[in-house]
């Protein structure tokens, strides 16, 4: 019988893993002169899970994003993604989803490496148009090559009620620009 590692467990060693890399990386000078603003794209896989992973395989997942840094360490996001699912029937299955959230750094920008967490609430848009209120939260890792240009991986569980509950997780990596 094969066993399953829970999702939580994972997103926990990575987590954990990350904070002990950013504890290990040097510090930079934080820019004064940059903006509170930042854009984001990213790009990965987006696995179904549950009932819903009986009839949909895991497919393409791309999401961009605009951040406004409220603190060093706290940051407003709104969402629009895109993920798409093939079928046991060989079409597509497609969610869009447009999102607030908010992400938290463990550490400030003084730091290259900088893990972080993330949540959020908001719509979700399937195939017939309809549109679904759901959530998402995961975390993962930015790190400012300069300090106005980073790349980033994350991991996210979104979860939102279309007659039962859709379940499904994005696991992307991307490039962040400050401006």
């Amino acid at each position: 019988m094969k066993q399953r590692i829970p999702i939580l467990h994972i997103l926990l060693l990575v987590l954990f893993t990350s904070l002990l890399a950013a504890s290990a990386m040097g510090q930079t000078t934080p820019d004064p002169d940059l903006s509170k603003f930042a854009v984001s794209v990213n790009a990965g896989v987006a696995a179904p899970h549950g009932d819903i992973s009986t009839f949909l395989n895991p497919g393409f997942s791309l999401n961009a994003g605009l951040e406004y840094m409220i603190t060093k360490q706290f940051s407003a996001e709104g969402t629009f993604g895109y993920h798409r699912f093939s079928t046991f029937f060989g079409d597509d299955t497609n969610v869009y989803q447009l999102s607030g959230n908010g992400k938290f750094y463990f550490v400030d920008e003084s730091t290259k490496l900088r893990p972080f967490i993330n949540g959020g609430v908001g719509a979700y848009v399937t195939d017939s148009a309809t549109i679904h209120f759901g959530g998402n939260i995961g975390g993962g890792v930015l790190y400012e090559v300069t300090p106005r240009f980073g790349v980033q991986g994350s991991y996210n569980f979104h979860t939102f009620s279309a007659g039962s509950n859709v379940k499904y997780s994005s696991v992307q990596g991307g490039v962040r620009f400050r401006f």
